[in-house]
């Protein structure tokens, strides 16, 4: 994250803030109408540029997310993996726009009751603290209870309390409690359009193979090649699940791809027309099914020809397949990916899956 974003998040906020004003007035004449609307941080909009760490500590774990020297933000239990900008905004806008409606309890003893005591001390709450870059910090809520769910139009309004007060509010806003790391990871993937495929391997630990293929990008389905003798594929859909499963990746957790032993993996290898090989690399341990993937691209390996003007169109230039290959190994190379277990399947598809016994081979 770069200074200029989180200073035009400034501005930004400043003006969010007025429009959060009044709905949380309007709401809170219908909650507590002798409670006057004010902010739970409101000195937090102007410090937001020294905000340097994020701890969040929730019932199930506690991770940090740090922000590194290119402006950019990192979860440090997860090896450094990248969070997106507009997750560390949200969280930030989020706090700073807490509107106080209604002060609640402030007995220590009845802060379980609204999900108020910390983790750290066996409660069901869950901190978010912001800090600079010296360790200092600079605001920590503690979340609790949802009384009412946001909306798209509406703000949630959830019990809270600040971690160094055990005065409890009622209050307005829209602060994400997510309980696990992967929401707030970057999800970003590769995701390789359906039309660019051409044909599509899995290779098992003992070196049984299987792959799918088609000649036409506009083709709904892909073939089974290399059909033994004896044998017909399953129906004319069986090898699309395979063909196409490059098209939706999605992960639940990562590792740095050297703290995963691939040894004895299933390995898939997907080609596309316009000479992109994207290699891949799936392994079953107690903690779920890790990936690890790499592309390359080869001039050779490029296959326009027969096919339409539109349909040489819609595929990359060498230039272009080039600086893609470039961007995935150097921004996915280097990670493992836990995956869930039904992509990951694809990417292990055996024979039996596409292929039944030709029972009447003359027909």
């Amino acid at each position: 994250m770069k200074a200029t974003p989180f200073a035009l998040l400034t501005v930004v906020t400043g003006l969010s803030v007025a429009a959060a004003v009044w709905s949380s007035l309007e709401r809170s004449r219908a909650t507590a109408s002798a409670a006057q609307p004010n902010g739970l941080f409101p000195d937090l909009i102007g410090q937001v540029n020294d905000i340097a760490r994020i701890d969040v500590h929730t019932p199930k774990l506690a991770f940090t997310i740090l922000r590194g020297k290119d402006e950019d933000w990192r979860v440090e239990q997860r090896d450094g993996y990248p969070v997106k900008f507009e997750t560390i905004k949200q969280a930030v806008v989020g706090i700073a726009q807490m509107r106080l409606l209604e002060a609640k309890t402030a007995k220590p003893e009845l802060h379980d009751r609204l999900f108020l005591k910390t983790p750290k001390d066996g409660g069901r709450g869950t901190t978010i603290a912001l800090a600079d870059s010296q360790g200092k910090t600079i605001a920590a809520i503690v979340v609790g209870k949802t009384k009412v769910n946001p909306t798209q139009n509406e703000d949630g309004i959830h019990y809270v309390r600040r971690l160094d007060d055990a005065q409890s509010y009622l209050a307005s806003g829209r602060v994400e409690v997510w309980e696990t790391i992967d929401r707030w990871l970057d999800d970003a993937v590769p995701t390789v359009a359906r039309k660019r495929v051409r044909a599509a391997t899995t290779i098992q630990p003992d070196g049984a193979r299987v792959g799918v293929l088609r000649t036409d990008p506009d083709s709904r389905d892909f073939k089974v090649a290399d059909i033994p003798l004896g044998m017909k594929q399953m129906h004319d859909t069986a090898g699309n699940a395979l063909g196409s499963a490059l098209g939706f990746l999605t992960f639940q957790d990562v590792r740095r791809a050297d703290k995963v032993d691939f040894e004895g993996a299933n390995r898939a290898v997907f080609k596309t027309f316009d000479g992109v090989t994207y290699k891949l690399s799936v392994i079953k341990r107690k903690d779920g099914h890790w990936l690890h993937l790499s592309a390359a691209f080869d001039a050779a390996d490029i296959k326009l020809a027969g096919l339409t003007k539109e349909q040489r169109e819609a595929m990359k230039t060498a230039d272009d397949a080039k600086r893609e290959v470039a961007g995935i190994n150097k921004r996915y190379g280097p990670w493992a990916y836990n995956l869930p277990e039904y992509k990951a399947k694809d990417f292990m598809t055996e024979a039996s899956a596409l292929l039944v016994e030709d029972k009447d081979p003359d027909k």
